[in-house]
């Protein structure tokens, strides 16, 4: 076939498939939606402190926190369920699972309300508005159970339209309080409350109505099913808590609270890493699960080969971003966080290493068996984080929060291996050298020919 033709035919076919046009509207709607944040920083980054923006970054560790005790780790459960094609188990699971959440959420208002002076003392996170940050954590769980729905029904462009709506709200109205008012880190906090309330209700409205899965019911089934899932899975979500939290909490009391925003900043610019991580593995799930759920055997070691150069480009990425983002940071951020230009390569690369954990995760929640990640994954990458990051700190500096995030990822990806290894076994070794030997077969043919003077080609 010609050159013309043949390139045509690839194209055709790159065009016709479901997996790439979803992994392009996942990607467009990342774009976006870190777009956003980006264009908007400019402007916040001049009118919020680093103290501001410490004390936002603290909020966060203590909803993801909450998130993680709401949630119960059920998100893949429900979006593995949708491929069981049982309707009303999977009624049930959701109903059961938005119920728990609320159940707990008002457990967690009672045991935190009464020590929230102690928390303010351990987090410097002002304890008057500890209480709104358990609603936070409610409105995440309920957005994230949707989105895990509609990611699994393969729909990417509600997804993204949700994502987008959620994160220009968010925006619009941290303009309107930060910009317009002249509040402080408390108009940031305002705008997304008021957001995620919004985006919550639409949640509702899509479980409820559109997906007919969300039921006054609590099923006892559904309800094993979501503690045997999750609660084995909690050592695993506190380390991975641990890894991309806990570093603003020592940068609080080992350096400042300011560099506790810097760090914010800097993680900030390094996001849209795993955002783009995030879009691929978003459309990659879906295609994956359909495939191994497929009674035809899959070709695992072509699958290997494709996952495997996939995990190698990563890391790659990182580091030209984490270059070019080096540059042009002082044309995106205030004079006052030009010091966040350090964090920056670090955390990109900590990303690009989530990205190839989620490749070899992925495998382990399809087979069920995620009890094989309790201890040996996030976990271990969390119990690095805890010894790494102070050490890091007293010899680098802030930037060891930074680096000892990014040795955190690697150790949890490590572990993340093994489990799949265990989990559900792919030829990742044949793959590896089926690779090298064509790499070193282009390699040889490559060479240019050399010709003696006997007329032999050596």
């Amino acid at each position: 076939m010609p050159m013309p033709a043949l390139m045509g035919e690839i194209f055709h076919r790159i065009r016709s498939s479901a997996f790439v046009r979803s992994s392009f509207v996942y990607l467009v709607g990342s774009v976006m939606n870190s777009a956003l944040p980006m264009l908007l920083l400019p402007v916040l980054t001049r009118y919020l402190t680093p103290t501001d923006y410490g004390i936002i970054a603290t909020s966060t560790v203590l909803v993801q926190m909450f998130t993680i005790v709401l949630g119960l780790n059920a998100f893949g459960l429900i979006s593995r369920a949708h491929f069981d094609h049982d309707a009303k188990a999977q009624q049930r699971l959701v109903s059961t699972s938005i119920s728990l959440a609320l159940i707990l959420s008002g457990f967690l208002w009672v045991l935190i309300l009464p020590s929230s002076n102690f928390l303010e003392s351990v987090t410097k996170f002002p304890a008057s508005w500890t209480s709104v940050l358990i609603l936070i954590a409610l409105i995440s769980t309920i957005q994230t159970t949707y989105l895990s729905l509609i990611q699994a029904r393969d729909e990417p462009r509600r997804y993204v339209r949700l994502q987008i709506v959620s994160t220009t709200l968010n925006l619009m109205l941290s303009i309107f309080f930060v910009v317009a008012i002249g509040m402080d880190w408390r108009g940031r906090m305002l705008a997304i409350i008021i957001s995620g309330v919004i985006i919550a209700l639409i949640s509702l409205h899509g479980l409820a109505s559109r997906l007919n899965l969300l039921r006054f019911s609590f099923d006892k089934s559904s309800l094993r099913s979501l503690f045997s899932f999750g609660v084995p899975l909690i050592p695993h979500f506190i380390g991975g808590w641990v890894m991309t939290m806990v570093a603003r909490l020592y940068l609080n009391h080992l350096a400042t609270v300011a560099d506790t925003g810097l760090y914010s900043v800097a993680f900030s610019i390094a996001s849209p890493i795993a955002l783009i991580v995030g879009a691929a593995n978003q459309a990659y799930v879906p295609a994956l699960f359909s495939k191994l759920s497929n009674s035809v055997t899959p070709d695992k070691l072509r699958l290997a080969r494709i996952l495997l150069l996939g995990a190698a480009a990563l890391p790659v990425l990182a580091v030209f971003y984490g270059v070019a983002a080096y540059w042009f940071l002082p044309l995106l951020v205030g004079p006052r966080f030009h010091g966040a230009a350090a964090y920056v390569f670090w955390l990109g690369l900590g990303f690009a290493v989530q990205g190839v954990y989620f490749i070899f995760g992925n495998l382990v929640v399809f087979s069920k068996r995620t009890s094989l990640m309790s201890w040996r994954a996030d976990f271990l990458g969390g119990l690095a984080m805890l010894v790494v990051c102070p050490v890091l700190i007293h010899f680098n500096g802030p930037i060891g929060a930074a680096q000892a995030t990014a040795i955190a990822f690697a150790v949890s990806c490590v572990g993340c291996f093994t489990a799949s290894r265990v989990a559900y076994p792919m030829p990742w070794r044949e793959a590896l050298f089926s690779i090298m030997a064509v790499s070193r077969t282009f390699t040889i043919q490559k060479k240019p020919l050399v010709v003696t003077k006997a007329g032999s080609e050596v």
